[in-house]
């Protein structure tokens, strides 16, 4: 069996927790801490992740990537009936 990408096994975590991928950049540390098979590695990679998109250098269009990224979001879970 091949290693699984950190980045893909990240994404199948969250997935399997019931969040699509969006919903990396705006969950909590306290909801990370609830997904059941994530790590402390985990989390600080999810944080430096949200950090770099968020960064104050991103701070005009912060507000537009996170609204973009929820209505990417809601359009997904719309399309799989969550």
């Amino acid at each position: 069996m091949a290693k699984e990408r950190f980045e893909q096994r990240l994404f199948r975590i969250f997935a399997e927790a019931g969040y699509s991928p969006v919903r990396i950049l705006t969950v909590t540390p306290e909801e990370m801490v609830e997904i059941p098979g994530i790590t402390v590695p985990n989390i600080r990679a999810v944080l430096c992740v949200q950090n770099k998109v968020l960064a104050e250098q991103n701070n005009v269009r912060k507000g537009e990537l996170v609204a973009a990224f929820l209505k990417m979001g809601n359009k997904e879970g719309k399309k799989d009936g969550i």
